[in-house]
């Protein structure tokens, strides 16, 4: 996540299936905008959910992609990637929401994405990929099924093989500091809260 959907397991625990009215597409535009200061999601390319499936909603004109994720059933999660994290990291984050809408289950599709990984089917990052998380529309659930809101707004930087103990990230996790995902793994990386959130 980083990929996504870990990150956001470590945070919340698993919410059961329920039916979830899918949102007008101009709505889901603003709200995967809202992740990322205007500057960067003004003139992004935006991926809408259609049919269980994503497709461009809008063309940008510069290298950034914005989407709403969707990690458990009822939850939106607003994120934009930078060009490197867009070619990268956000066709593993489509793959993965797109396969738990078709039924998948979470062991199925980790599979599939480290099998593509193996494969070269995806690609990791040759540096440092960066995604923005800073919306105050993101809807988390938690495991009895609750909606409890948007957890902080933060920064994910996506560095293969990352472990906390290189940045001095030892011990307990702090979110002052900073907190490492998937140490160690090709998925690995630093989240990082920041002080704002961004409204739709």
């Amino acid at each position: 996540m980083t990929h996504l959907v870990l990150t956001l397991v470590l945070l919340l625990s698993m919410a059961p299936e329920t039916a979830t009215p899918a949102p007008r597409v101009d709505d889901e535009i603003a709200l995967a905008r809202s992740a990322a200061p205007p500057q960067v999601s003004a003139d992004a390319t935006v991926m809408v959910l259609q049919d269980g499936q994503y497709v461009v909603g809008a063309r940008g004109s510069n290298d950034v992609v914005c989407m709403v994720s969707r990690s458990r059933p009822g939850s939106r999660e607003p994120i934009c990637y930078d060009a490197e994290a867009a070619r990268t990291i956000l066709p593993m984050e489509i793959r993965r929401v797109e396969l738990r809408l078709a039924g998948e289950s979470s062991e199925t599709i980790e599979r599939i994405i480290a099998e593509g990984i193996g494969s070269g089917e995806f690609q990791l990052p040759r540096r440092p990929a960066m995604s923005y998380m800073m919306s105050s529309g993101q809807v988390l659930i938690s495991g009895e099924g609750r909606n409890v809101g948007n957890w902080y707004p933060h920064l994910m930087l996506y560095w293969p093989y990352l472990r906390g103990a290189e940045l001095g990230l030892q011990g307990k996790p702090s979110l002052q500091a900073g907190v490492v995902f998937d140490e160690g793994l090709p998925t690995a990386h630093l989240v990082i809260p920041v002080r704002e959130f961004i409204d739709p």
